[in-house]
């Protein structure tokens, strides 16, 4: 959540519908903020709830047609289907300018990770097909603009530190540790025999995931479990490997 001092009074602006559910559990949210009035609290394009703070109306001398717009914390902006709310807060809210940067620039450098992309880092992370991932997190029925939309994803830092997170919370909950690993290597180093090269495959690809081998992800490095096949699962002795299993099957229900 971020603040803003506008004459004397505190505005909000809040990261996602839940964070302002937390506050507020029945005030009305407008979900078209295009059509929104004076005072209303509205749904941003990337997921944020602010206030309308002032409604009104541009008419240029050389144009009949009066355009409507509105001012919140975030900026100005004009009621048009072309124009989007979404970024940090504008140095002043009353321009309507982007600050000289394009949409894709301003998406790529914002900070807080919207729900959509938190979905899409869940879905990645459990193992979902990047693509499929994309098409159920925002939704799309496109699959060429999703496979184009989520490879930009992966590269953006916000979203590789939403996958980041989630796969650690999976590897926690099978306790699957870095001191784990390293000692099921030496086991298998030590004790030889043809078996082991699965074994070694499966857990270079858990180092991978960890992080503890920190080449440069690809797609499939950054799931979970996308890509591990039943031989390599059962590659992994012990209790561990049994709860490494039981959290695949979970995330496939």
């Amino acid at each position: 959540m971020k603040e803003r001092l506008v004459k004397g009074v505190t505005h909000y602006l809040y990261d996602s519908v839940e964070e302002f559910r937390n506050k507020y559990e029945t005030l009305p949210i407008s979900l078209d903020w295009r059509h929104s009035d004076k005072g209303d609290w509205i749904v941003t394009d990337d997921s944020q709830v602010c206030q309308v703070l002032h409604l009104g109306v541009l008419k240029k001398k050389d144009r009949k047609k009066e355009t409507t717009f509105i001012r919140t914390i975030i900026g100005s902006f004009v009621c048009s289907p072309k124009v989007k709310i979404e970024g940090d807060m504008r140095t002043n809210m009353h321009t309507f300018s982007t600050e000289g940067k394009s949409p894709s620039v301003r998406k790529r450098e914002r900070k807080q990770a919207t729900d959509k992309e938190f979905l899409f880092g869940k879905y990645v992370a459990k193992g979902d097909d990047v693509v499929e991932a994309y098409m159920k997190a925002f939704p799309s029925k496109n699959e060429n603009y999703a496979k184009s939309q989520a490879k930009l994803l992966l590269k953006n830092d916000r979203v590789k530190k939403l996958i980041r997170e989630e796969i650690d919370k999976y590897l926690n909950e099978a306790d699957i540790t870095p001191t784990y690993l390293l000692e099921e290597m030496r086991n298998i180093i030590d004790k030889g025999g043809s078996s082991d090269r699965d074994k070694i495959t499966a857990i270079t690809t858990l180092m991978k995931i960890s992080g503890m081998m920190d080449t440069e992800k690809t797609t499939e490095s950054l799931t979970l479990f996308q890509g591990f096949t039943q031989e390599q699962l059962n590659a992994i002795q012990g209790s561990k490997n049994k709860k490494l299993a039981e959290v695949k099957r979970n995330n496939e229900k």
